[in-house]
């Protein structure tokens, strides 16, 4: 930006070599932008401003007047400080009232994703899905920044101490922490930054490249798990995306999005059906648009059969389409959380319809978006594994200044939102 706004054909000097001009530099051209005549939306701009800077002086002349300590009394980590959700206590202090978890959920007696996919067969190693990384214990009494874990204090009361501080991370609304900062890496096609991983959360929802991901973590489980691989899902987006699949599985798995409601096509060859996952009921008058629409996937899934050379394709002409009920169904799309639905239903579908008490309830569905997300980063495929952890732990060792800094700024929005 520098360049184009001085270079005129020839050589000229500045000091941009110095940290401290090129931030003096970024301040003045992002002022410069908002503040330019052309920018049709300046009013507006400024008058959000006048806001922000009244809710300032408010909070300055709160903290000021509180004393020394000011809101910091809740924020340090002193003798009778709640920092967790106790069974009698529900927020740490009174400043966070607003962010605490009312709703009375039956505590879970282990905190790996194991548990939830107890009837899976694809249930993997070590401290959770395709992780053979260590976990560590349960940790009550653990600081957590992010809003939408702050709101559900009581689910992740019994999660393992190291998948409770990587969903923290991932979920962290701080600007500080950059939305294109990549959180998992498993091949060119299967990549994940935290503007994707902030899709999990419920009333966003899901991105494709999650289910990208989570397609070829569900490949990687069953190669690693079992000597042959009697199920193999397709991702979403690049038909050949996934780097361990078997052509010649008894059931092909392939995801779908229809502008934003996913859903699943089950290739069964064992019964012979085209088994649709959906937690939404279809109609009668709409059967048989989800045939239609199964059988379109399947002559694209036959002629990429004939493409790599596998005679199967002829197979699912005679295929009989059916949907599989399950208890969560319902006739709302529910758009958000259909990505959530399709992830559990690829995970623990086996040919048979299945239970699964989690599903049933929407805030057991928060449980298991947590679980999921950190599943997704800490699977051993995911070759940024590492340095995504070491930034967990330097993120652990800032918290409580991070912390600080989230906090005001969420009273300060709270103010503005009043006034």
């Amino acid at each position: 930006m520098i360049h184009m706004l001085l270079f005129c054909g020839e050589p000229f000097d500045c000091d941009l070599g110095t940290m401290m001009h090129t931030g003096l530099y970024r301040a003045e051209i992002a002022a410069t932008l908002i503040l330019s005549d052309i920018n049709n939306v300046r009013e507006e701009v400024m008058s959000r401003v006048s806001d922000f800077t009244a809710a300032k002086a408010v909070l300055a002349s709160q903290m000021s007047g509180a004393g020394k300590s000011g809101i910091m009394i809740s924020l340090k980590r002193s003798a009778g400080t709640e920092l967790a959700h106790t069974p009698d206590k529900r927020m740490r202090s009174t400043d966070t009232m607003e962010e605490a978890d009312v709703t009375a959920v039956p505590i879970r007696s282990a905190g790996s994703l194991n548990d939830t996919c107890v009837h899976s067969r694809r249930r993997g190693r070590g401290d959770g899905l395709g992780c053979t990384l260590q976990c560590g214990d349960v940790e009550e009494n653990v600081l957590l920044v992010a809003r939408s874990l702050r709101l559900n204090l009581t689910l992740l009361k019994n999660i393992q101490t190291l998948r409770k501080h990587v969903v923290d991370y991932c979920f962290l609304d701080d600007w500080n922490y950059a939305h294109n900062e990549q959180l998992v890496y498993y091949n060119r096609h299967a990549t994940l930054t935290r503007a994707n991983m902030l899709t999990m959360l419920p009333d966003v929802g899901l991105c494709d490249a999650v289910i990208e991901c989570w397609s070829m973590l569900m490949n990687r489980l069953e190669t690693d798990e079992y000597d042959f691989q009697i199920m193999s899902f397709f991702g979403i987006g690049h038909m050949d995306s996934q780097d361990v699949f078997n052509l010649n599985a008894d059931f092909l798995f392939v995801p779908f999005n229809i502008e934003g409601h996913f859903a699943c096509v089950c290739f069964n060859y064992k019964a012979g059906t085209v088994d649709l996952l959906d937690h939404q009921l279809h109609p009668d008058s709409n059967k048989s648009k989800i045939c239609k629409l199964s059988s379109l996937i399947g002559l694209a899934l036959s002629d990429y059969l004939e493409l790599k050379g596998i005679d199967r394709g002829s197979e699912m002409v005679m295929f009989e389409h059916r949907q599989i009920k399950f208890s969560w169904q319902s006739s709302s799309p529910n758009l958000p959380e259909s990505g959530l639905f399709v992830m559990m239903h690829m995970l623990m579908y086996d040919g048979n319809p299945f239970d699964n008490e989690d599903l049933r309830r929407k805030i057991s569905r928060r449980y298991l978006v947590f679980q999921l997300t950190a599943s997704l980063i800490l699977a051993d495929i995911n070759t940024i594994r590492d340095e995504v952890v070491g930034k967990v732990n330097q993120f652990l060792v800032e918290k409580d200044e991070i912390w600080t800094r989230v906090h005001a700024q969420r009273k300060i929005n709270k103010i503005i939102k009043k006034k």
